[in-house]
């Protein structure tokens, strides 16, 4: 099961585009009459797309309503939930995590999404696979090829053209259900498998993992926290792009400088807010340092994690999409080698921090942009440039000539 969240992680981390803009309102709306030809990157309270979407969507929302079309592919991250009406229709993939996910419509692509429940409506249809982390998973639509995942509970009464592959509590096949391949699940107890389901292939139990509840939890916490971070990060340097560009800048052409730069920050920053606390005077910076430590904790890595993916790419790739590579192969890391985990987190915290603090630095003085974060086909080589080129001066302007006086002419 951790070789299928892995992969769904990376897919999902991997779809995230390099972010253009990014629309921050309370309500979002697409209508009929205003199609959308572009991807578009929104953070509101609550998205609809009503009409044509023709392009990615990647929604930070409390609430995700498609009754329109989204030609490409969908990430969300949600406290509330996602549905996809008998009118929606998603051209690629849905990713993400919410607390309730209903599909009454069509996914051509995979769904990929953790929650409380992940459920397809009878009409609701799905091209590809399904990959249901949660509390509930429900299947009562089409699914054209496997379904596989991890929740409290997995209920098919639908067609399944594939395998089903899950490790659940309790497991029911309905009388409706038609089950072209095997069902392979984990359980502590027998499945409910009605005598007049089809299941086209074998039907296997295996012995269900310890620590079920801890290892859904796990999961989840996993995914979610993996779309948090990359929104954070992501946020954090299109705000502070300048500053955000000049430490990650830092960390890969003066490393050692911002490791002691963030060294000296961590031991001294928690010092400071002691003190000040301890004056009446000093209270309010004292609170807002402790506010600024709070918020290194989840964005002092970005530019460590980014300088990370500036190598991965070769320095080819831009500042966001260098981020989101990095992020992927930092938390990956994170994860699999959980012995490691903790200090591969120190270590990008630590170094991300000293290269904030050279970043602003170098931003307050208003040094250029570093040569490292541009592609290398930008860069001029060294044969490129004569040793004895200078820039061209501007032209200097010829003084402007008096016509002669006609009475001094004659």
């Amino acid at each position: 099961m951790r070789r299928y969240f892995a992969a769904g992680v990376i897919a999902l981390v991997a779809a995230v585009p390099l972010f253009g803009s990014l629309v921050t309102t309370d309500i979002y709306v697409i209508s009929q009459d205003d199609p959308v030809f572009e991807d578009v990157y929104v953070a509101s309270s609550r998205t609809v797309i009503d009409g044509l979407l023709d392009g990615d969507l990647t929604a930070f929302t409390g609430e995700l309503v498609i009754s329109g079309e989204v030609t490409g592919d969908v990430q969300v991250m949600t406290t509330g939930s996602v549905r996809i009406t008998p009118t929606g229709v998603i051209g690629g993939s849905l990713r993400g995590a919410s607390m309730n996910t209903t599909i009454e419509g069509e996914v051509v692509g995979d769904v990929f999404v953790a929650g409380a429940s992940v459920v397809v409506e009878e009409g609701g249809m799905v091209g590809r696979d399904v990959m249901a982390f949660g509390g509930v998973a429900r299947i009562e639509g089409t699914v054209g090829r496997d379904v596989r995942g991890r929740s409290i509970r997995t209920v098919i009464t639908g067609a399944i053209s594939g395998d089903v592959d899950v490790a659940t509590e309790r497991f029911e096949v309905g009388p409706t259900a038609v089950i072209d391949g095997d069902i392979l699940y984990r359980s502590g107890s027998e499945a409910s498998i009605a005598a007049d389901a089809e299941v086209g292939g074998t039907v296997t139990r295996l012995p269900a993992q310890a620590n079920f509840i801890y290892g859904l939890v796990l999961s989840i916490a996993n995914l979610v926290g993996i779309l948090a971070f990359l929104f954070a990060g992501i946020v954090a340097l299109m705000v502070f792009r300048g500053t955000g560009s000049r430490a990650v800048g830092a960390i890969i052409m003066h490393p050692i400088r911002t490791i002691l730069y963030g060294l000296a920050t961590v031991i001294v920053l928690p010092t400071l807010i002691v003190v000040l606390g301890a004056t009446l005077v000093g209270i309010p910076i004292a609170v807002f340092l402790a506010m600024l430590g709070a918020a290194a904790l989840v964005l002092g890595p970005v530019p460590a994690v980014t300088a990370l993916g500036n190598r991965v790419m070769f320095g080819r790739g831009g500042l966001l999409g260098a981020f989101v590579l990095g992020a992927v192969v930092w938390r990956f890391g994170i994860w699999i080698v959980p012995v490691v985990g903790g200090a591969l987190y120190l270590v990008a915290l630590v170094w991300g921090i000293g290269a904030w603090v050279d970043g602003a630095i170098a931003t307050r003085r208003k040094d250029p942009l570093p040569l490292a974060l541009l592609p290398a086909s930008m860069i001029p080589g060294p044969d490129e440039v004569p040793s004895d080129w200078v820039p061209p001066m501007a032209p200097v302007p010829t003084p402007a000539v008096e016509p002669p006086d006609s009475e001094s002419a004659d």
